[in-house]
Formats: C-alpha cells, structure tokens, sequence
C-alpha cells in the first residue's frame, strides 16, 4: 500500500483513514485536517501506481497533450471495468508531480461498487479540509461548498482526479474551474464534454504482444521459460485485471508450473470463476480472495462470509461476537486472525472492515447461504437493539419504553453515561442501516430499534438519521399490520419532520398518530401525539389552540404520574406562555419542570428549561438573572453532550454580553456557538457568522 501526505507548514492535528479501490490494488486514501491557512497546504493524495504499466505509451501522450505541465483542463478516461482506467490515471499522474507543485487531490467516488456513490457534497467538504480549511469554515450547503471549493482552488497548478465517476451530476460539483481535472468511469460522461469541454479517452483493452510482456513483467523469469504463458494471456482476453489476478495466482504459487493454471483457464465453463472479471471490477477479485480463504482455518472463513451479512461491512468485536454465535475472547481472535490474512483491515482502532473489493466479495458469500445470513443478522439485530435500549436508558431515563423482541444476552453494558453515548456515536449508522434491511423475518425489530434510537438523535439533533430510520420502521409496521407499532413511529417521525421544516407532513403522521391511538386504547400515545400537535399550533402562531392542547396532554399525564412527560408538556406551554407574552405564567410552569428534571436527572431538558427561563429573565430586564440560567444550561449541556442547546446558551451569553458592551466576550461566545452549528451542519452557522460581522463592524 501507499500512503499518502502533504506539506504544510503547520502539523496535522487528526488523521482518518478510508480504504479506497485502484484497478487491481488497494490504497489508503487519507484525509487531514490542520492548517488554518488554505493556500499553505500541498496535498498529495494520489494512491500507489500500479507496478509494470504497460502498453500505454499513446495515451500517456494524449494526457500530455491535454494537462501537460498543469495547464488547466478536463480529461475523461473511460472504458470497462478492469481496463486499467485508474491505473493508467495514476500512473501518469506519479511521473508528472513536479508540473502541479500544489498539490494533487485524490477520490474514489465509488460510482461502480458494492458501495452508495459519494455524494458531492461530502467530497467537496473533505476536499476543502485537505486544502487547510477549518471544520467551523466549511460550508453546510453545497453550492457554498462549490463556491469556497472554487475560491481555494483558484490560480494553483493543481490536479484533481475524480476515479470511478458514476456520472455527470456527480462530477460536476467537484470541478474546481480553471484547473487540472482528471475522471475515470465506465460511462462516456459525454455531457461533460458538451458543458465543460471535457476530451474523452476511450481505453481499449492490450494486445497480445502488451499483455505477455506485462504478465513477464509481474510473474518473473517463469513466465519467460515456461509456454504456458502464452496461453494465460490469451484466457485473460487482453484486460489488464484479469492479466494481474493470473500473475497474483501464480506468484501464490511457485512450485507449481503455469500450465497447471492454464489448464484451470482452459475449459470455458469454468474460466469466469477462476477469473471472475466480464467487465466488472468488482468481482475480478474473488479468485484471489478464495485462494486466500482456502488457507485460514474454517470459523475464520465462516467469520469473513458473516461479515458479509453486517449491512455497513464495518464492525467491531462485540457484533462479529453476535454475527458468529461466538464468545467475545473468540470473536477477537477471528479479527485478528483475518486481518492477519490480509482478508479485512482495522481502519479505526476496534473497528474492522475489508476493503471495497473484498467486502463484496464477502457478501456474495452470505448471499449464497441465504439461512445462515438470515441467523446471523437476527443475532446482530438482538445485539444491536438491546445494546442500544441499556445505553438509552442511561443517556435517555424515564423515557416511556415498550417491550423489546429478541435475545439480550448478546447485548453490551456500560459503566456510566458517557460509555453509553460514546458507543451510541460510533453505532448509529449501523442502526440505520439495520432498519433499512427489509426482511419479513426482521419488522418487529426493525420499527423497535428505529424507537429505541430516537432518544439519542433528539439529543444529537441527527434529523436525517432519525428520518430514515423511522421511514423503514413504518414500513415494517404496515407489513406486520401492527396498528399500535404503527401510531408510536408515526409520532415519533412527525416530530424529526417537524424539526427540519416539513410542517405538512408532520402534521398528517401525528394526526394518523392520534387516531391509532385511540383505536388501540393507548392514552399515553393519544396524549403524545397532542402534545406534539401543541408544538405544531404554537409555530404556526395559533397560541390558543397550542394552550388547549397542552392542557388535554397534562390532564392525563398528571393523573398518572408521569412526570417526565409533565414536565415536558409545562416546559412546552412555557414557551407558548412566552411568545403570547404572559411571562409571569410561563416562569411559573418552567420553575415546576426544572424541579423535576433536576431531581429525575434529566440533564438535556434541564438545559433547555434554564435556556427558557434566560429568556423571561433578559425580558423582565434581569440581565445578571439571565446570565445565570444561561451558565447553567451550558453545564446541564455539556453534562449530556448536547451541543445544540449548548449552542443556544452560548449566543444567549453572547447577546447579553453585546448589550452590556463586553465586545470580546460577545465575539467569544457567539464564534463558540457558531463553530457547534458548523460541526452539526445546521444552518444556523451562517447566521451566527453575520452575526458576528455586524456586531464588529458597529464597533469598529
């Protein structure tokens, strides 16, 4: 493998590491983030070349041609899988560096693989990180994301290659205008030629006198002695892949003559598996890997193939554990051992997944043993729904909950809250992919671990996650015709589209909410759903009905003693209270909710109730009062790990500190507040940063 770096005057303070794909070989694509000044930053990104690049002298002088000492164009590179796309791109691009001294970018966009596309967006933003922009100066939106892209980029002799394209939209976010582009892809992308004057370089595949000298070249003197090569590059039908698998196969094997692996290529019937490439890169690897597999012991196979039943293909012990029906001491040594064969990597410390390649091609093994597959994966989701609901009942108590299906002997317990968030952060998305598996066998668990999570996507404020998660959790309700299932998770994906502006659609699922509940005879439910009704009339200004609702909800939730939800529904007539004016009644209900929070322990809602009550404070004119409860909701949010309402206290603190006339200290906390919007990827970030200019520029 290579690795990649960069010069830079300051030391890169993080390093994340992600497997990535070349024709035939595997590179460590990583990405930086340290100096403050982007034009102080040299990446240099492109992945080891691929060794004994032959018969490709004509289209090393048509990249020539074209960017050349690093003038300013785009160049596509297009043909099958397998050609030598990649390897033909990096090849020229390591003997040309001194003509692009600032820097090369490098990304695999996975168009073509066992992987979603790349979405630009996320491209763009680590392509501005390895260029030296900050995390809080990286914009939310894509087209200012473009902008800044462009901005950086502008006047450097840089050159981009953009590998394994899907298609134009994909592309044309990341050209940075007046600069050096290279695409690999298996379609034409014709339209960048017609948009963006792209030229287009159709590879063919090698002649016979190219493909002997590069299997030569790779194999050694055997291949010069023995005849048989002849025939191993007329199997392999002139694609470079296919020529690199049969020089990797006979390299794993140099006691035995190249005739033996002609004679498994000879018989057409079985030449695709031994190749495994028809124009497709991504099974080319699977001879190789089975070659690999043959040699490690039978539990380590059988642990590569259920990995290939995880649905995000990273995992760490405790799911290999529930995956294999092994104990945790096992399930460790199962990981080394395969990452000993060079079958899977530790891209993050305890956190383990083959490359692209690889995990493809461990997938395809699960799929052809559709009943272990579906045993491992009901396991993985026991593991991870149990797992989820002990660390929820730590980062989330007192929250209403309901009977989970499965096994929880498979689950992990946690020493204290911030155990339990910290695993929480690193397994979401597993979560959500687990939800997405749409399996007759799985709803019940599907629309339980889509509830279980929501207490911590409220807390981290990831709406999208909590979307999509409830999304397919509906969907299993509706299949399973589980009515009861079907009201808690409309309620709940209500409130994550009412959260990101989606007013009319969160309205229909809270409504359909309240009726289910009524017809299944859950009160509690129906009052949840009027509860979450109240915060729906409130924003649309009608406060009186807001206050009728809230009262229907607390009459219930009073006469059964749930005070979480109580204090919840007072805390939610507070801020109705306060846009209406009545400030004295709203101080009032949050004086009543903060009480119970604090002795429930519950940290999040007592932020944000001491936000509220800053709020009355500041316009009582009670400054020194305010800043107080602003003070203690930033302690209850970092006690929780909630940075957005730790973000609101800080431009709270920021506005008084503006009124008083404490400039510096205004600029700290609201630069403080705007930086937590950046990593959350609100938009509040942008506002906060006008914010900040208008306020320096009236006092400069």
């Amino acid at each position: 493998m290579g690795d990649t770096d960069r010069n830079t005057v300051a030391a890169p303070t993080a390093v994340a590491v992600q497997a990535g794909r070349v024709d035939g070989s595997v590179h460590v694509h990583t990405v930086y983030s340290a100096a403050r000044e982007p034009s102080r930053v040299v990446p240099h990104q492109l992945p080891s070349h691929a060794r004994g690049l032959v018969g490709r002298d004509a289209e090393f002088a048509w990249l020539d041609a074209r960017l050349g000492d690093g003038r300013p164009g785009t160049a596509v590179v297009t043909g099958p899988g397998g050609v030598g796309k990649t390897a033909l791109v990096v090849g020229w691009a390591a003997t040309r560096l001194d003509e692009f001294p600032d820097g090369q970018l490098y990304v695999d966009l996975r168009g073509h693989g066992p992987d979603t596309p790349l979405d630009p967006h996320d491209v763009l933003g680590g392509f501005l990180r390895d260029l030296g922009v900050a995390d809080r100066e990286v914009p939310r939106s894509r087209h200012e994301r473009v902008g800044r892209y462009r901005s950086v980029t502008h006047r450097r002799r840089l050159l981009v290659v953009l590998d394994n394209a899907v298609d134009e939209d994909q592309v044309r976010p990341l050209l940075p205008g007046p600069g050096a582009v290279v695409v690999t892809s298996r379609a034409v992308l014709s339209g960048l030629a017609v948009r963006h004057e792209a030229e287009i370089l159709e590879l063919d595949l090698l002649d016979a006198r190219h493909g002997l000298e590069l299997l030569r070249a790779a194999v050694g003197a055997r291949a010069v002695r023995e005849p048989a090569v002849a025939e191993l590059v007329e199997y392999c039908g002139g694609l470079p892949l296919a020529l690199r698998i049969v020089a990797e196969l006979a390299r794993s094997r140099p006691g035995a003559p190249l005739a033996g692996l002609a004679e498994e290529l000879r018989h057409e019937q079985h030449r695709l598996d031994v190749l495994e490439v028809v124009g497709d890169a991504r099974s080319s690897i699977r001879p190789v890997l089975s070659w690999s597999l043959d040699r490690v012991p039978v539990e380590v196979n059988r642990a590569f193939r259920l990995i290939g039943a995880h649905p995000t293909g990273e995992v760490d012990v405790p799911a290999v554990a529930a995956l294999c029906a092994v104990p945790l001491s096992r399930a460790g040594r199962l990981l080394r051992a395969l990452v000993g064969a060079h079958l899977i990597g530790e891209p993050r410390p305890g956190r383990f997944a083959a490359h692209d390649l690889s995990r493809l091609h461990a997938v395809e093994l699960a799929t052809a043993d559709p009943d272990g597959t579906a045993a491992a994966r009901v396991r993985l989701f026991d593991h991870v729904l149990h797992t989820a609901d002990r660390a929820d009942r730590l980062v989330t108590p007192n929250r209403y909950r309901v009977p989970l299906d499965g096994d929880a002997t498979g689950a992990v317990g946690f020493a204290d809250y911030d155990a339990a968030l910290t695993w929480l952060h690193s397994h979401w998305r597993d979560a959500v992919a687990l939800c997405a598996l749409d399996g007759t066998g799985l709803d019940a668990r599907r629309w339980q671990l889509a509830y279980t999570w929501r207490g911590y996507f409220f807390l981290t404020k990831r709406w999208d996650a909590w979307i999509a998660s409830h999304r397919h959790a509906l969907a299993a309700c509706l299949r399973l015709d589980d009515r009861h299932a079907e009201a808690r998770t409309r309620n709940n994906l209500g409130r994550a589209l009412l959260e990101t502006g989606r007013t009319e659609q969160a309205t229909a699922h809270f409504e359909a909410a309240q009726r289910l509940f009524e017809t299944v005879g859950d009160r509690h439910g129906w009052s949840n759903a009027v509860a979450n009704q109240a915060v729906l009339r409130r924003r649309a200004g009608d406060l009186a009905e807001a206050l009728r609702l809230n009262q229907l909800a607390l009459d219930y939730y009073l006469a059964v003693g749930a005070r979480r939800n109580t204090a919840i529904t007072w805390r939610s007539r507070a801020k109705t209270r306060i846009e209406a004016g009545a400030l004295d009644e709203a101080a009032a209900d949050l004086d009543r909710a903060v009480e119970i929070f604090a002795r429930l322990g519950l940290a999040i809602d007592l932020a944000e109730a001491h936000n509220l009550r800053g709020t009355i404070a500041a316009r009582r004119g009670d400054p020194e009062r305010a800043k107080q409860e602003h003070l203690a909701a930033l302690d209850a949010c970092r006690a929780c790990g909630s940075r957005f309402e730790e973000a609101k206290a800080l431009r709270y603190l920021g506005h008084l500190a503006a009124n008083e006339g404490a400039m510096a200290t205004a600029v700290a906390y609201l630069t403080s507040a705007a930086s937590l919007h950046q990593d959350m990827g609100s938009p509040e970030a942008a506002v906060l940063a006008e914010e900040i200019r208008a306020l320096v520029d009236h006092h400069t």
